[in-house]
């Protein structure tokens, strides 16, 4: 399994993409977790190709987490796709990521290519993989998703502080990506993770690895200086691609992807 970080920032970074990942099995299946307003850009500038991402996920509706579906749809169109795209998403939140489908292709009404809508279950299959979701605590309802496949195992959180539930998903898995948005602790009541309480979850999870992302930028300093002192935990970075089945979970490996260097697909 093979991970690109799309995107590691917050709603309004001015320095990273908003929050999204790209993950490759071993048979080149391709699923794109949340589709930000940065987020289509960078898959141009990666020459992905126009029927290459078969689903994308969304882990809620926030602007930061779904706008850029709106020009990505438009560009597939406007580039000839014909391969189906499913997207996943909860049923209540389904309804205004129709209507940015819509706003891509208006004044048509019909997108050149099929799009199957699914909701989100607990546990699902997609071809090979085994997927569990499960609610983190947000202001708007939010579903980390746990996806194993090729013997690997991934977490991904998108956004909130964790759950029972959520902190269930990231049991003993090769790579987890937790939202951490403050290096100070935050309020138990608030939608926002932070480091103290990834410092817990890396501990009580037994993850392999863990990377956090979507933080503000004023706190990426201090969060960036406290990871090179926690084992197996790092910062998640725009450009960030990983090979689980070759890089070694080591801390050494940790503390090259902090200083901005990482494996390669």
């Amino acid at each position: 399994m093979k991970i690109d970080v799309i995107g590691s920032g917050s709603a309004f970074s001015k320095r990273n993409n908003t929050s999204s990942i790209r993950i490759i099995d071993c048979q080149q299946n391709q699923w794109l977790i949340d589709c930000g307003p940065t987020v289509p850009r960078a898959i141009w500038q990666r020459n992905i190709g126009v029927n290459d991402i078969q689903v994308i996920y969304f882990t809620h509706i926030h602007p930061d987490h779904s706008s850029g579906l709106a020009a990505l749809i438009n560009q597939w169109k406007s580039f000839k796709r014909t391969e189906p795209l499913t997207i996943f998403c909860q049923a209540e939140q389904q309804q205004p990521l129709k209507a940015l489908v819509e706003l891509a292709v208006w004044p048509e009404t019909q997108v050149c290519f099929e799009i199957h809508w699914q909701d989100i279950a607990n546990e699902f299959e997609w071809k090979h993989w085994q997927i569990r979701t499960a609610n983190t605590q947000h202001e708007m309802a939010n579903k980390a998703i746990r996806i194993s496949a090729d013997e690997k195992t991934l977490f991904y959180s998108g956004d909130g502080r964790p759950t029972t539930a959520s902190q269930s998903l990231m049991k003993d898995v090769d790579m987890a990506f937790q939202e951490c948005a403050s290096f100070e602790a935050l309020s138990n009541d608030s939608s926002h993770g932070d480091l103290p309480g990834c410092e817990r979850l890396l501990v009580d999870t037994g993850a392999k690895a863990l990377g956090i992302y979507h933080c503000f930028d004023e706190a990426i300093p201090s969060l960036l200086q406290a990871v090179r002192d926690i084992p197996d935990m790092f910062l998640s970075r725009d450009g960030l691609q990983l090979d689980l089945e070759d890089i070694e979970l080591s801390r050494h490996v940790f503390d090259s992807l902090s200083a901005g260097q990482g494996g390669k697909l």
